[in-house]
């Protein structure tokens, strides 16, 4: 089972929900606190945790996967950080 990953959100800020989360496990990964090869919640633990929508974890996950900072084995599977990107 994979650790809660702590993600604190501002609900009544101007950025939305998905880019909040978007920053927090980018944040996570670059700082080191999500080390390579570490499991991130899967979209419905994440979301639940949350207390979101699944939709909207689903959106932060994507939008790290398209930077090349997680991965997935399986679209039901957790994401796994790659680590901060080789430039």
């Amino acid at each position: 089972m994979t650790r809660p990953l702590h993600l604190e959100l501002d609900r009544s800020a101007k950025t939305p929900l998905a880019e909040q989360i978007h920053k927090g496990i980018r944040t996570a990964i670059e700082s080191g606190v999500l080390a390579p090869g570490a499991r991130l919640p899967s979209w419905q633990d994440l979301a639940a945790q949350l207390g979101v929508a699944r939709g909207t974890v689903r959106v932060a996950y994507e939008k790290l996967s398209s930077a090349q900072l997680i991965v997935a084995s399986r679209a039901t599977e957790p994401m796994s950080p790659t680590g901060p990107r080789s430039q």
